[in-house]
């Protein structure tokens, strides 16, 4: 049950969460009277959380049908890819270096990336923190806005391509190349790096997404 406040916001986590791993899936209608019971909630938020939602790419609105979850389409997840390997980097570059506090955040994060069996963060979650951790103080406000919408939009992409076969541990140690680089002040380097991981690893992806 969501218990937090601001209710709308912590509503939108949950639905983005669900998209993200498949718990709402590709081209499902939703059912308002059962998500808001199941989320313990009263529809009024639920619709408001759902509006904004549309508006930023997660959900469909289906005239005289309510919502729906967009489908998977591989040629979105290629434009997401080409728009983050400028934006993502250039947030980047004007952010202030991580302190060290972050850099252990960053650190933690690929250790749960490696857990075994289920307890391993999921890659989507992971290249999401990951961006998060590094734009969270990004001066531009919307600049970091857009940067983590659209890597909250490509989230769901990552979680598919890896069920039809991508492996996780290349992009997992390509992150800690970057992370290393942060650490020891390489900051063109790093900023340069991400946007070829982001370029090389997305087109690998797509072409997993295209056998899923």
């Amino acid at each position: 049950m969501i218990q937090r406040k601001p209710l709308r916001d912590e509503i939108q986590k949950e639905i983005v969460a669900r998209i993200a791993d498949g718990r709402m899936s590709p081209g499902q209608h939703i059912n308002e009277t059962h998500l808001a019971s199941d989320l313990g909630i009263s529809r009024t938020p639920l619709r408001e959380a759902m509006l904004t939602l549309a508006s930023a790419g997660f959900l469909q609105s289906d005239m005289g049908r309510g919502f729906l979850v967009p489908p998977l389409e591989a040629e979105e997840f290629s434009h997401l890819q080409a728009i983050l390997a400028r934006m993502a980097p250039f947030a980047l570059s004007v952010t202030p270096p991580p302190p060290p506090g972050r850099l252990m955040e960053l650190g933690n994060l690929f250790s749960r990336a490696r857990l075994p069996g289920g307890q391993a963060l999921p890659l989507g979650d992971v290249v999401f923190r990951f961006t998060w951790l590094l734009v969270e103080d990004c001066p531009n406000p919307l600049l970091r806005s857009d940067v983590l919408r659209l890597e909250g939009l490509a989230r769901r992409y990552w979680r598919i391509a890896v069920e039809a076969g991508l492996e996780s541990e290349p992009i997992l140690q390509s992150f800690a190349e970057i992370y290393e680089m942060l650490r020891v002040k390489q900051l063109v380097e790093a900023q340069a790096k991400w946007t070829d991981h982001i370029e090389r690893f997305g087109i690998q992806a797509v072409s997993f997404l295209a056998r899923g």
